[in-house]
C-alpha cells in the first residue's frame, strides 16, 4: 500500500514538473505550407477590450506582408498570418509596441490608455 501511494506521488510530481513554464514561452513561427507565409500569435496581457483589438489590428497591418490579424482582448492574443519575406516576427513585435500593448518578450514604451479615448 504505502509503495503505491509513494509511486503515485513520485508520478504526479514528475508531471507536474515536466509541464512547468511552457506558458510563458517566447512567440514561435509556424510554417503553414506556403515556404514565406507563417503564422505568429503574441500573449498581450494589457489588451482589454474592442478598441484594444482595434489599435493593435490597425497598427500591425501597417507591415508589408500582412495577411490576417486577430487580435482578441478575451484570450489576450494577437495571431498574425504574414508573408515572411516581407516582414519579420520582430516587426510585427514592434508595431505591437507602438500600439502601446506590451507582449511576452517586449515592452511597450507609450502604454495604451482606453480611459483616454
Amino acid at each position: 500500500m504505502k509503495k503505491t501511494i509513494l509511486i503515485s506521488v513520485l508520478f504526479f510530481t514528475v508531471f507536474l514538473l515536466s509541464s512547468c513554464g511552457k506558458k510563458d514561452s517566447v512567440p514561435e513561427t509556424k510554417p503553414t505550407g506556403d515556404a514565406q507565409i507563417e503564422s505568429i500569435e503574441f500573449k498581450c496581457e494589457n489588451m482589454h477590450c474592442k478598441s484594444c483589438e482595434e489599435h493593435i489590428t490597425e497598427e500591425v497591418k501597417k507591415n508589408n506582408g500582412i495577411k490576417e490579424v486577430t487580435a482578441d482582448a478575451k484570450s489576450k492574443t494577437v495571431k498574425v498570418l504574414f508573408n515572411s519575406g516581407q516582414t519579420s516576427a520582430k516587426d510585427i513585435e514592434k508595431s505591437i509596441n507602438a500600439a502601446g500593448y506590451d507582449t511576452q518578450t517586449s515592452k511597450s514604451e507609450n502604454k495604451h490608455d482606453c480611459e483616454k479615448e
